[in-house]
């Protein structure tokens, strides 16, 4: 490979970095707003956002978790070419 293919996969591994921060961050403001609900009086839309939350917090937790992964092989690639 080439100087110009490491730095295309490096540039892609700075881009699902921000896109793994963003969802991040995206999981703990639904998670806390599902949280938040909980805390008060427990009615039926309540109890339906509060799942439709965790439901929303599990989903962002998988991403998350597939772009951890695909940024250790992009790395891992690197190192690779690298030795």
């Amino acid at each position: 490979m080439t100087d110009r293919d490491i730095e295309r996969i490096k540039e892609q591994i700075k881009f699902e970095t921000e896109v793994l921060k963003f969802t991040a961050l995206v999981m703990v403001g639904i998670g806390g707003g599902s949280i938040s609900l909980v805390l008060g009086e427990l009615t039926l839309l309540r109890v339906a956002l509060v799942g439709l939350g965790f439901l929303g917090t599990l989903a962002l937790g998988i991403v998350s978790w597939r772009f951890y992964k695909r940024v250790g092989l992009l790395i891992a690639q690197i190192q690779e070419i690298s030795s």
